[in-house]
């Protein structure tokens, strides 16, 4: 007998994996069915043909069973191993047969492989064994989960897998209790095959869907386990506080550097001690670019080496992400994970690449989940994707007052002095009794005057008012349907040192297109100091989506 079947026999025998104990699975008895068209085998030798007999037999006749199903072992394998049946497909699919009367799920696994091997045109017939077996051993499994008997679910759930391969249910449960049990690799693999499993069968689309979700959580997870990638991220950190001094110290030598040739211009002179103040302050300045050009240098190699270590932790954890996203660009859960990724291992432009695919400018994704993935870039300090795809959502909802506010604080943090001032100013037409929309237009102002002129005025106007010179304050909290239309909830306070004066204003609630379809006026009566005043206005109407306010 060769080698190979002498193996497989063997294999089958043994149990290519963990037997499933009858007692754990009670089929019902069911009368003999021979081979179903199209599968057209025939047995073709005499052992083989007293094989089919005892099973038939077992089937008929319950109190022979046990001695015509040990016959029918005897045979098989007498007919395999001596008589030269192991390319004889009723050789394995009798051995398949047997092993489903024992509730066996491991040997009928094998044997029925084998038999498909050498006869395709009975994987119809045999798959309804391979079913029958699979709905057996997966509650069996299932249960022996919730029994917390783990080790013996994971062999059950393995066992139901192999049965059904193009089922995801047991790929599902397996990959959970990896999880559980934090062994990740395990867990993916599972979630994998699960999500592969479902394929594009709308039964099992919700499956898919957490199943790629879940692979993309644990890929994270796993990469903040990561050595490699944890040693990049030291790396990292220490080489962008560098940068950020660097940039720092640019931007004030720029402005001390602009100071001095406008002094220069207007034939200005400093006293002795302001100019020995402003040559050492210049000195120092630029001593301190020198030396933090010359750290980075020297961190270069450092810093390419462990981006080059990490990479491996970081691509497939990535790739999960944004198969979760292009696959699902509605769902936003896991919008803050590849933009942290994207961020730590420090491919910025391959970001901006990846969510322009799944948020394209003009595209059709509904414009409150484009704001919700450019607030999770910027969650992740992804700023200028974030600022991008906020930009775009709020080219369809442009009066989103929590929008309006993110876009601004990321062309803040950007120093980017064309884009802020503008957002603020559309801020600022929403919500203009607010102090962070005063602290952004202080902002604003100040990167566009560069710290002079009429900027610097601007900007200290609107500091000033920040700072103690707004009577009072609206912060809107909440803006929500109900059954009668819609309610906004918010809060007039007084931080000043004695009692406001009585503010009137107007709210104006609008569209999808931006049209007001519904306006009130209201009046917040004088509010003592340090106090708060609630404030809530009902309106009627449908499909509103924004509000705004003015001073009347």
């Amino acid at each position: 007998m060769p080698s190979s079947v002498r193996f497989i026999v063997c294999a089958i025998l043994a149990g290519a994996a963990p037997a499933v104990p009858a007692a754990h699975l009670p089929l019902a008895a069911q009368a003999w069915t021979p081979p179903q068209p199209p599968c057209d085998i025939k047995p073709g030798h005499f052992r083989l043909n007293s094989a089919v007999v005892n099973l038939k037999t077992a089937a008929e006749r319950p109190n022979t069973r046990e001695r015509m199903l040990r016959q029918t072992q005897d045979v098989l394998i007498r007919s395999i191993t001596n008589d030269g049946q192991s390319e004889n497909p009723a050789a394995w699919y009798y051995f398949g047969r047997y092993y489903v009367e024992m509730k066996d799920a491991a040997g009928a696994d094998s044997a029925f492989r084998k038999a498909v091997a050498l006869a395709p045109q009975c994987r119809e017939d045999i798959d309804r064994y391979r079913s029958q077996l699979w709905t057996d051993v997966l509650a069996a499994g299932m249960r022996t989960w919730q029994e917390n008997k783990i080790d013996s679910a994971k062999a059950l759930l393995r066992q139901a897998g192999a049965l059904r391969p193009n089922h995801p249910r047991s790929f599902w449960a397996l990959g959970q209790i990896y999880v559980a049990q934090n062994q990740l690799d395990s867990a993916t693999i599972a979630l994998n095959q699960a999500a592969a499993a479902a394929g594009e069968d709308t039964a099992f689309a919700d499956t898919k869907k957490e199943a790629l979700g879940t692979v993309a959580r644990v890929y994270a997870r796993r990469v903040q386990n990561d050595p490699a990638a944890q040693r990049w991220q030291h790396t990292r950190f220490s080489r962008d506080s560098i940068q950020r001094l660097l940039t720092i110290d640019s931007i004030i030598l720029a402005r001390v550097e602009a100071s001095s040739a406008s002094r220069r211009a207007r034939g200005a002179r400093l006293a002795p001690a302001d100019q020995q103040a402003f040559s050492r302050d210049s000195s120092t300045r630029v001593r301190g670019g020198t030396e933090r050009r010359a750290a980075l240098a020297a961190r270069a190699q450092a810093v390419a080496a462990d981006s080059a270590a990490a990479a491996p932790a970081y691509e497939p954890a990535i790739a999960a992400a944004r198969t979760y996203l292009q696959t699902y660009p509605a769902e936003t859960e896991v919008i803050s994970i590849l933009a942290g990724l994207y961020y730590q291992s420090g491919r910025i432009g391959e970001a901006q690449t990846t969510f322009d695919a799944v948020y394209p400018a003009g595209g059709t994704v509904a414009p409150e989940t484009v704001l919700e993935a450019g607030r999770g870039a910027l969650r992740a300090n992804l700023l200028g994707t974030a600022t991008t795809l906020l930009a775009r959502g709020l080219e369809r909802r442009p009066f989103d007052r929590d929008a309006l506010t993110d876009l601004a604080n990321g062309y803040l943090a950007l120093r980017d002095s064309v884009r802020l001032l503008p957002v603020a100013q559309r801020l600022a037409a929403v919500d203009p009794l607010n102090r962070t929309t005063l602290r952004l237009l202080a902002a604003g102002w100040e990167l566009r005057g560069g710290g002079g002129g009429p900027g610097r005025d601007s900007a200290q106007k609107y500091r000033d008012r920040a700072e103690g010179g707004l009577a009072v304050e609206i912060a809107v909290s909440t803006f929500l349907a109900d059954s009668a239309g819609y309610v906004l909830s918010g809060v007039a306070s007084n931080a000043g040192a004695s009692a406001s004066p009585v503010q009137r204003l107007t709210f104006e609630f609008l569209d999808g297109q931006g049209t007001v379809q519904v306006s009130q006026a209201i009046e917040v009566p004088s509010i003592p100091p340090q106090g708060t005043q609630p404030i809530e206005i009902r309106v009627p109407g449908r499909g509103l989506i924004a509000w705004r306010y003015r001073p009347s």
